[in-house]
């Protein structure tokens, strides 16, 4: 497969740039180490076949292979249409893509001149078979995955009905013994059959899960063992309700996963079938008839009240939770740190502090999603449009960036770490031949050896990045360019738009200010950008990085219209003119009232000794009526754990 050296010859006669890409799942029995055997690997491959200086840009990840929409797949295209690869190299085809889009990306490298090695698939596009191997090599991983997932499909759905094997996580009311395998051997608490009864009874009278969670906290009945909230909700108590295994039938096979073949994705839907269910009467704690008419009634309670469907689909069919446009799950409150989530009042352009739907924040003051995107794209752009004036410094901090790649500061500082883990084993060693072995020293031996494993992939990036060159632009224009490059062809709404944003704004933090005379609470928004986020090779140059980053206050609400008018009707009370020819004068439908509002907001602002009108807001104002959310009884303001407010 290999070709002899002779044939590898670099685009400019003097350093071969190659490629290598590592990938592990991710699995639980997957360590990271595991991407170092690779990339170690891949440059032994390339050692045997080129004696000369080797530029290594290395795309190691973690991800599953099937998945079309990871990021260094992007990397990787770019790469190879960019000409900059003389070689590309994985241990084998599918730790790039397991899937026949390997082969489209083989054809991108080859018709752009770049040469692809897999070892271990006895691949190489050197040779006039390549295209068959690919595709061959691409059918044994996917073959191999479907048969995997498959048998350890049936072999769990076979334990489950044999013995009761294959066990869901354990909820509220079951005690499950350590030695415990099988649905068979889990008990009941007897102590949760009356909460259970009373619970049911209150729905079938009720109807209203949100009551039974508020008496559920009241008496401090216990979560269950993998609950990450801190309370019971309604969403909790209508799930627990529904779930067989209170009437003593465990189900498995509620779902199954299918390929979107688009993003390669594995999706889970509803099993057509219908799960399958085991019979075990010792797990009873609610009668199976109450069990049905409780839910029943619930159902047709609710029927009619979720999404409505498009064109006889659920609108978010196929669409990951946890994928998002900016700025849902950035946005972050600044009173108790929680992030904004979309569906702000009911509104569902609008953002809404998470906090407050848990009762632990006050603040239930919605922000317009589209608004405060386009302001932080304005906002960047004006940035780099102010750093014209800064071209001959950008351009001597990036020529000393290129000087100084070696990363000299890194290195000592690895040397420190590495003498300070020497020390520690040498008294660690010492103590145990003092005092013998202890269980202690074990967890403090695993600490070192975890630490030395940290510092020897931190070593062997230092030195890819002394190896290769710093790829940095050499002026403000260039930077500029390539902003927006990036966002040429992305809509505010896509999710492409806000994996972007999400690098280049770190930080967004929303409050509420007011102005002086009183009104509606308005959010305004602390920003940081980082503009060095948009080239890779920044993170390695903490002077110019320190020259992008910018803190900026952002208003997220349109001012008041006394507020638009005031510096003109102050200017305009200056020249002697009475109050309704200004309200004449001034563009829109303003009336003389307005016009007497604005100037009784300017007097008030002077008066207080305010640059601005508006002032922040720490609490919750008492004459503002429509904030109620923390008269409510099951309020209790709660910052997220060790969140720190920061200063404004």
């Amino acid at each position: 497969m290999l070709q002899p050296q002779d044939q590898i010859r670099p685009r400019n006669g003097q350093t071969l740039t190659v490629g290598i890409v590592a990938r592990i799942s991710g699995g639980p029995n997957q360590k990271e180490l595991s991407l170092d055997d690779q990339v170690d690997h891949a440059m032994q491959i390339v050692a045997d076949l080129y004696d000369a200086p080797v530029d290594y840009q290395v795309i190691a990840t973690t991800g599953k292979g099937e998945r079309l929409d990871r990021p260094e797949l992007t990397k990787v295209e770019d790469l190879l249409r960019s000409r900059k690869l003389d070689l590309l190299i994985a241990e084998d085809i599918g730790r790039i893509v397991r899937g026949t889009e390997a082969s489209w990306l083989c054809g991108i490298a080859v018709d752009h001149g770049t040469r692809v090695i897999a070892p271990n698939d006895c691949i190489d596009t050197a040779e006039p078979s390549w295209e068959e191997d690919v595709i061959s090599a691409c059918r044994d991983h996917v073959g191999h995955n479907a048969h995997t997932s498959k048998r350890i499909k049936h072999k769990l759905m076979n334990r489950f009905k044999k013995f009761g094997g294959a066990t869901a996580r354990p909820i509220y009311g079951y005690v499950v013994p350590e030695e415990a395998k099988t649905y068979d051997q889990w008990k009941k608490d007897p102590s949760a059959t009356d909460i259970f009864q009373e619970w049911f009874r209150e729905l079938k009278e009720h109807r209203n899960c949100s009551r039974i969670a508020v008496w559920l906290n009241a008496r401090e009945v216990p979560l269950g063992p993998y609950t990450r909230c801190g309370k019971w909700s309604g969403q909790m108590v209508r799930r627990l309700t529904r779930n067989p295994l209170l009437k003593g039938m465990p189900g498995r096979g509620y779902k199954h996963t299918v390929k979107h073949h688009e993003t390669g994705r594995r999706m889970p839907v509803k099993n057509p079938t219908g799960p399958t269910f085991r019979e075990c009467p010792h797990l009873v704690h609610i009668e199976p008839d109450l069990f049905d008419e409780v839910n029943h009634v619930l159902d047709q309670a609710n029927k009619g009240c979720g999404r409505k469907p498009v064109n006889g689909a659920d609108p978010l069919f196929g669409r990951p939770k946890k994928r998002t446009r900016f700025p849902g799950q950035h946005t972050r409150c600044w009173y108790c740190g929680r992030i904004y989530v979309w569906g702000g009042n009911g509104l569902t352009e609008n953002l809404m502090c998470s906090g407050s739907r848990e009762w632990k924040c006050w603040n239930s003051i919605g922000i317009c999603g589209e608004r405060a995107a386009t302001a932080v794209a304005s906002a960047l752009r004006s940035e780099l449009d102010q750093l014209e004036g800064f071209d001959a410094q950008f351009r001597s901090l990036v020529e000393e960036a290129g000087r100084q790649s070696g990363g000299s500061e890194r290195q000592a500082d690895l040397e420190r770490r590495t003498v300070s883990l020497r020390t520690q084993k040498t008294n660690l060693g010492n103590a145990i031949a003092e005092y013998g072995p202890k269980p202690m020293f074990k967890e403090v031996l695993a600490k070192i050896e975890m630490e030395e494993k940290q510092l020897a992939r931190e070593r062997k990036d230092l030195e890819r990045l002394q190896a290769g060159t710093l790829l940095l632009p050499g002026s403000v224009a260039e930077l500029r360019e390539e902003f927006e490059g990036r966002f040429r062809d992305l809509s505010l709404k896509s999710p492409e738009f806000g994996s972007l944003l999400k690098n280049l704004v770190p930080e967004f933090h929303v409050y509420l200010v007011r102005l002086c005379d009183g009104g509606h609470l308005l959010p305004r928004a602390r920003v940081t950008l980082a503009l060095a986020s948009l080239i890779p090779g920044f993170r390695q140059v903490p002077t110019v990085s320190s020259l992008l980053t910018r803190t900026i206050t952002l208003d997220l609400f349109e001012p008041p219209q006394r507020e638009r008018i005031r510096a003109d009707v102050v200017r305009l009370t200056a020249e002697g003119i009475h109050q309704r020819e200004i309200a004449s004068r001034l563009p829109g439908s303003v009336t003389q009232a307005a016009v007497s509002k604005a100037m009784c907001l300017d007097r008030q602002m002077r008066n207080l000794g305010l640059e601005s009108p508006y002032v922040l807001l720490a609490e919750p104002p008492a004459d503002y009526l429509k904030l109620r959310r923390h008269q409510n009884s099951n309020y209790r303001f709660e910052s997220l754990p060790g969140y720190e407010r920061s200063d404004l």
